[in-house]
Order: structure tokens, then C-alpha cells, then sequence
């Protein structure tokens, strides 16, 4: 996903894709919904390493160039991963070089280690899919793939905008109380602001947040 500036008449509307991890297969038994020996799609019953970077290089990447604002071309790409085992280090020779390839520098991150409040596919947007997701019956993984990807096609830009400003509270919060996650999340008015014609791009931190992350930040270094 991108942020999205809802306010812009950009023809993007900063969904890059959702793409399924099955394979084809053979049904064995049958039953009401398909003979035996039918084709079927069914889940890779183990992601290692190799299918997640094939991932990333045959669909991942190539829906980014396809997809990616032509106003923000030479923009850096960053490509957010959590810490599950099979994701791939950002200096993998093979994801380096597909990712500056075409006139394009798209590079994997991290997410910070311990920090699940900055996964911002868990703040909001996943859930968002669900909610129209769970209004349809699947009765097999064809049809939830078809379910979800009409669900996530209908979510609207503003609610993957709202989510990444809500990302951003967030980043000023963990800043404020020192890295912890016992803060209080403050109530933003994004509906609010938005009625009243109030761009949401950015928000501005606040300074004291800021110089009190910086100065727990640089401590905590020297002291290792």
C-alpha cells in the first residue's frame, strides 16, 4: 500500500494489490461443490524464503512500477516486512538488484522488532477487508480469493488514508513515552478535519514529543 492524499485528483488511489500464496492442485475425494480429480487452488502449506522473494519479484514488484504515481517517479520505494522467518533480508543480492531495476529503487525495510502498533496493515486496513469480506459467503478458496479481492478493491482511499494518519499519532506517541506502548492514543478528528477541507497528508509533531524521543534515543545508544 502507499499513502494516499486523499485531496489530490490523482487517478491512484493508493492500493497496490492483493495477491493470494496457493498452488493448483487435484481434489482427491469429491464433493458437492466439485468432482474428484477436479482442478482446485489450494494454500502452500509452508512459505519459506524462496516463495516469498518469487513473490515479491513476479507480483510484488511489478504491480509497484505498474501502479506507481508518474508525479513520484524517482521516489524512493520502501517495501514495510514484519519479522516472520521466511521474509527476506533487504540486502539480498537478487531482491537488490530487481528492485533498481527499470529506472525504479524500491527497497524492503523492517518493521521495528516488538512493535506490532506500526504495522499499519494491522491498524485498520486488514480489518476494513474483512468487514466486507465476512458480508459474502465462500465455499471455497476460489471464492474467498474472488470475496477478498472484491473486498479489498471497495475499500475506500480515505480509510486507507485515515489509517496511515493514525500511523503517524501513533510514531509521535511511542516517541513520547520513550519507546513503550502504554500510551494513550488521542482522538484526531479525521472526519471532522476532513469536512472542514483540511488536508490530512502529515501531520506535525509536536516538538517536545520529538526532542524527547531524540534525546531517550541517542542515551539509550551511548549506554549500549
Amino acid at each position: 500500500m502507499f499513502r494516499y492524499d486523499t485531496s489530490s485528483k490523482s487517478e491512484f488511489d493508493g492500493k497496490i494489490g492483493i495477491f493470494p500464496l496457493v498452488e493448483e492442485g487435484v481434489a482427491l475425494r469429491s464433493s458437492k461443490n466439485r468432482p474428484r480429480g477436479a482442478r482446485i487452488i489450494k494454500n502452500i502449506e509452508s512459505i519459506d524464503q524462496e516463495t516469498y522473494k518469487r513473490f515479491l519479484i513476479d507480483d510484488v514488484f511489478p504491480a509497484i512500477r505498474a501502479k506507481w504515481p508518474k508525479r513520484r517517479f524517482r521516489q524512493i520505494i520502501y517495501v514495510q516486512q514484519d519479522n516472520a522467518k521466511p521474509h527476506i533480508d533487504p540486502c539480498d543480492p537478487e531482491i537488490v538488484g530487481e528492485g533498481i531495476s527499470r529506472y525504479f529503487e524500491i527497497r524492503l525495510i523492517f518493521q521495528p522488532a516488538h512493535s506490532p502498533d506500526l504495522n499499519v496493515l494491522d491498524l485498520g486496513f486488514f480489518a476494513s477487508i474483512q468487514a466486507l469480506q465476512y458480508k459474502e459467503d465462500a465455499d471455497s478458496n476460489e471464492e474467498l480469493i474472488e470475496k477478498v479481492d472484491e473486498a479489498f478493491n471497495n475499500v475506500s482511499c480515505t480509510t486507507l488514508d485515515n489509517t496511515f494518519v493514525t500511523l503517524q499519532k501513533i510514531m509521535e506517541c511511542i516517541m513520547e513515552c520513550e519507546g513503550r506502548n502504554d500510551y494513550k492514543l488521542p482522538h484526531i478528528g479525521k472526519s471532522k478535519l476532513r469536512k472542514a477541507g483540511k488536508c490530512l497528508r502529515s501531520l506535525t509533531c509536536n516538538k517536545n514529543s520529538y526532542d524527547k524521543g531524540a534525546f531517550f534515543l541517542t542515551n539509550s545508544n551511548s549506554s549500549v
